[in-house]
């Protein structure tokens, strides 16, 4: 099965985090690593942890490597070997998006 470009398509753009700068999300006093955000969604890894199931709730605090966690809760829309892709409530502030955006691109030039 392919996908089509349409089904490529993102309603929000995804910072995608090299190893080094990969912001945590901590659950249920574990932390993961995130692979990538967007305004509305997160996705990261969750090696052998029992499986969630598209639908979940999930609750938790997103940890970037520069300033303050924020809240976030959402439904897990996706779960690929260990990646769990969450749909959140609340959108990211942009603020806080943008920051990081124009970070990894000054420190990672290449990197996206």
């Amino acid at each position: 099965m392919t996908s089509s470009p349409a089904h490529d398509l993102r309603e929000f753009h995804r910072i995608r985090f090299p190893l080094a700068e990969r912001p945590t999300f901590v659950c249920a006093d574990q932390a993961f690593a995130v692979i990538d955000v967007s305004a509305r969604g997160v996705r990261y890894l969750a090696p052998e942890l029992p499986a969630l199931n598209p639908g979940d709730p999930v609750a938790g605090m997103l940890r970037f490597r520069r300033g303050s966690p924020i809240k976030i809760e959402g439904n897990v829309v996706r779960v690929q070997g260990d990646h769990v892709a969450l749909h959140l409530k609340k959108e990211i502030p942009f603020s806080l998006l943008i920051a990081e955006q124009r970070y990894l691109h000054a420190r990672y030039p290449m990197w996206s």
